[in-house]
């Protein structure tokens, strides 16, 4: 007798031998013992758990001469037909290969007449969203008024590429990923039975390879035990799968919490040198950063994870010591370069690139310290600058000092503005001159018109804020760019960009004015002066007239190097 792979010769033959799927058996078992079986079934789900399986179950029970309700007989002629696959009423179709109009006009025509031996003519189909719209369309004519002898079973990993009006003339069923316990129960039956020696870890790491397919770790199995004759170790089974060893993956780990770059080079010289799929190796070591992640915040650790306690206790010493965002960080990062390794044969470079990347990062900040530092702030309790992961020695001393360094910005500011090409800048002086008044009223304007033009057209606010006005006469504003910024000067001189530049000084400043566009000598030092406190005060997101920074948020913006964005943000009195 001719050898059979353990995947046929241990199939299920009832349902309760159809492990994982009790939500599906159930049901199924259910309709057979009160005789309401629909006329059409959608099997859906990932390889390898049970779906063509319960399908032939299934139509055994319907055709069976001896049935033990509900599961069929498997010793009758029409069940060992089936098993067989030579039954005259089980048709089988592969929707692959015969996914044509033709096809199903064929079973359309062959399905008007009674079945020979059985009860029902059933039709397994399957992969059935491999069918063409046609043949869609030529299928759904038979289920709508399908002949009373008629059962359709379709079997499919792609269920959202079925039709709508096909799924709604099925009863649907999802089956799961098989848990990994119940697939190394079944591996241990095997090995039994067939008087197999092959050790508790090898069989718990062929569950984990099958990803949740019975049908993988039967076949995964039987290929081990034919290269071993039937003994083998966990070794073994590293070898044969090309899975990397867990020390491998741990030393790595304490490389990367070391910030060893190097060693972490030296080991993964190591598993190239063994022949190892990078691709692979990165999939590993994502999994291994995981368990270190469930087990910082996990509760229920024993459905979480799918390892002994020994291992457990391992993983836990080194989860010890990473912090939460830290990992997450890892595990971010290795999903990036997972990417990387598809799109090039080099697999090797992008891997030990995010590994280097990863093992001279800096020290992570958690939320939870910035939200300190910032209720610190807020309560007034600190004057000294705390530690930034980012900063550098002179930040630090610059830090130091907050409040003197705000001071000198804002005399600095004062002092940048008196020589602005004759501009009134005080409210006195523009006094019962009406010309100064508009200058003054333009000038306090000007970082809100840019942020107005920012919300209508980003890219023109951004070449505008490499300007400033430099002139203001009763109808005209003229706007200088330093020479190096002259390609956004010409940018700006298209008539759509200064209509929508003159519209926002209307709009903000209440000014009828016209757009002059001019370039600029770099050195002088009003203009450059002129330049720096614009974009300071743009930067720091004023607006109009009456709105200052509150000095709190000033010094937090200091300390995080960073930015208000809204305009009315971090003001005294904004809501």
């Amino acid at each position: 007798m001719s050898y059979i792979a353990f995947a046929r010769k241990y199939r299920p033959r009832i349902f309760d031998e159809i492990m994982g799927q009790p939500h599906i058996t159930t049901t199924l078992k259910n309709a057979l013992l009160k005789d309401r079986v629909a006329h059409a079934y959608l099997f859906a789900g990932p390889r390898g758990v049970g779906k063509t399986t319960t399908a032939r179950i299934l139509a055994k029970a319907l055709n069976c001469e001896k049935p033990k309700k509900p599961d069929p007989c498997n010793s009758c002629a029409s069940c060992n037909e089936i098993s067989q696959g030579i039954s005259m009423d089980i048709l089988e179709i592969d929707g692959a290969s015969n996914r044509g109009i033709d096809e199903i006009r064929n079973l359309r025509d062959s399905i008007k007449f009674a079945p020979s031996k059985g009860k029902f003519k059933v039709y397994i189909i399957d992969e059935v969203h491999m069918l063409t719209a046609e043949a869609f369309n030529a299928l759904l004519k038979i289920l709508e008024e399908p002949p009373a002898h008629a059962k359709f079973i379709f079997a499919t990993t792609h269920p959202h590429k079925v039709p709508p009006t096909i799924l709604s003339r099925c009863q649907r069923f999802d089956f799961r990923r098989i848990l990994t316990k119940d697939i190394l129960e079944n591996l241990k039956s095997i090995t039994k039975t067939e008087k197999l020696k092959v050790g508790d870890e090898a069989l718990a790491l062929i569950a984990r390879s099958a990803d949740g397919s019975m049908r993988d770790a039967q076949v995964i199995l039987d290929q081990i035990v034919s290269f071993t004759e039937g003994k083998a170790d966990m070794e073994d089974v590293l070898n044969i799968l090309g899975l990397i060893n867990e020390e491998i993956l741990f030393a790595l780990a304490d490389a990367i919490k070391e910030r060893n770059a190097d060693g972490a080079l030296k080991i993964i010289a190591k598993v190239v040198d063994e022949g190892k799929d990078i691709f692979q190796v990165v999939l590993a070591l994502i999994e291994h950063f995981r368990n270190l992640l469930v087990l910082k915040v996990g509760k229920d650790r024993d459905a979480l994870l799918d390892l002994t306690n020994d291992k457990i206790k391992r993983f836990d010493e080194q989860a010890k010591k990473f912090g939460s965002e830290e990992i997450l960080y890892i595990i971010y990062t290795l999903s990036n370069t997972i990417d990387f390794v598809r799109k090039t044969d080099m697999t090797r470079i992008p891997f030990e690139t995010a590994v280097i990347k990863l093992a001279n990062r800096n020290p992570a900040v958690s939320i939870d310290d910035i939200i300190k530092r910032v209720e610190r702030l807020e309560a007034g309790k600190t004057t000294a600058s705390p530690v930034i992961a980012r900063s550098s020695p002179s930040d630090l001393e610059r830090r130091s000092n907050l409040k003197e360094n705000f001071q000198e910005a804002e005399q600095s500011k004062k002092e940048i503005a008196s020589p602005l090409v004759g501009l009134a800048m005080t409210r006195e002086n523009s006094a019962g001159d009406g010309n100064n008044a508009n200058q003054v009223k333009f000038f306090e304007a000007w970082p809100s018109i840019v942020n107005f033009i920012k919300a209508k057209k980003i890219s023109i606010a951004s070449y505008l804020e490499e300007g400033y006005p430099i002139e203001i006469s009763a109808d005209t504003v003229t706007i200088g760019f330093p020479k190096e910024f002259r390609f956004h000067k010409e940018a700006l001189e298209s008539a759509e960009n200064k209509r929508l530049i003159e519209e926002a000084i209307k709009e903000v400043s209440k000014l009828q004015m016209r757009i002059n566009l001019s370039l600029i000598e770099p050195n002088s030092i009003t203009d450059s002066a002129a330049k720096g406190y614009f974009k300071e005060t743009l930067g720091s997101g004023a607006g109009t007239q009456g709105e200052e920074v509150d000095p709190i948020v000033k010094e937090a913006l200091n300390i995080f190097n960073g930015e208000i964005t809204g305009r009315s943000n971090g003001r005294k009195g904004s809501k």
